[in-house]
C-alpha cells in the first residue's frame, strides 16, 4: 500500500516485512504493523496539512487544455484505421503451393 500527499511530502508505504511506515518530509514519523492506526496517523497529519496546503482551483484555461488532451487521446486510441488485418484465402489452403 502506498498513499501520498505531495503538497506536504507526506507518504505512507507498506515495506516488504509488513510494516507501515508513515514518513513526513523523509523523516520517519510512525512504525506499526497496524494497518489500521497507520491510516488513521495518515489520515490525521493529511487533513491538518490541508487547511496549510489549500487546493488551488483551475483556471479555465487550464481546464481547456485538460479538457483538450482528454478527447485528443480518447480520439488516438479508437482510430479505426489501425490495427486491421487484411483478410485473405491466399496461404489458407492446401492445395497448390498454399
Amino acid at each position: 500500500m502506498k498513499l501520498s500527499f505531495l503538497p506536504g511530502d507526506l507518504h505512507l508505504n507498506q515495506t516488504e516485512s509488513g510494516c507501515y511506515v508513515v514518513s513526513l518530509q523523509g523523516q520517519e514519523i510512525l512504525k506499526t504493523r497496524s494497518r489500521r492506526e497507520a491510516l488513521d496517523r495518515f489520515n490525521a497529519l493529511r487533513n491538518e496539512m490541508e487547511s496549510r496546503f489549500p487546493k488551488r482551483e483551475l483556471t479555465p484555461g487550464e481546464k481547456a487544455e485538460i479538457m483538450r488532451q482528454a478527447v485528443g487521446d480518447s480520439l488516438v486510441s479508437h482510430n479505426s484505421l489501425g490495427g486491421r488485418k487484411k483478410k485473405t484465402t491466399a496461404g489458407g489452403t492446401r492445395t497448390f503451393g498454399g
